[in-house]
């Protein structure tokens, strides 16, 4: 039998959240081997057209495009979370997000270099954690009992005789 949760779009944002958070890790695990390709990929850049070599360059050379990534991916994860927990009240997926959260904050904003270990490993872990909280999260809210004509997850309020 197939269940249909009370909170689909919750369920599909946490779809979204989890595929965004394992590209992210996957992102940041491959990063070293582009990395060692840098030679290849300069020579690359420099054979497109001159108008991309600034966008190029940027994403490739700063953190500052992993920090909007890392920001939006946290900032995202929190507020789908929350409305999964006030549905749910289970609290293992914000626990695993907020570890994390932590990992991927001190990966993205802390003073490494692109190429350290702790670095990279502090990113994939994280990735795969909100990853991991979204999954938590929807399956959370696929236990939640269907409540005929409700279109979102507040508690039920007792009916008059």
């Amino acid at each position: 039998m197939h269940r249909h949760p009370h909170h689909r779009g919750a369920v599909y944002w946490d779809g979204l959240g989890a595929s965004v958070s394992l590209a992210c890790a996957v992102h940041c695990a491959a990063l070293p081997l582009a990395f060692s390709l840098l030679p290849s990929l300069q020579l690359a850049l420099t054979s497109w057209d001159p108008q991309w070599h600034g966008l190029a360059q940027w994403l490739l050379w700063t953190h500052e495009v992993e920090r909007l990534v890392v920001s939006t991916v946290l900032l995202f994860a929190a507020v789908v979370l929350t409305r999964g927990f006030l549905a749910h009240r289970s609290r293992m997926p914000l626990a695993v997000a907020a570890a994390a959260a932590v990992m991927m904050g001190f990966g993205a904003f802390g003073h490494w270099h692109s190429n350290d270990l702790w670095h990279v490993g502090l990113q994939v872990l994280g990735g795969l954690g909100i990853a991991a909280a979204h999954v938590l999260n929807w399956r959370s809210l696929v236990r939640l009992p269907a409540r005929a004509g409700t279109a979102c997850a507040a508690p039920a309020l007792p009916q008059a005789l």
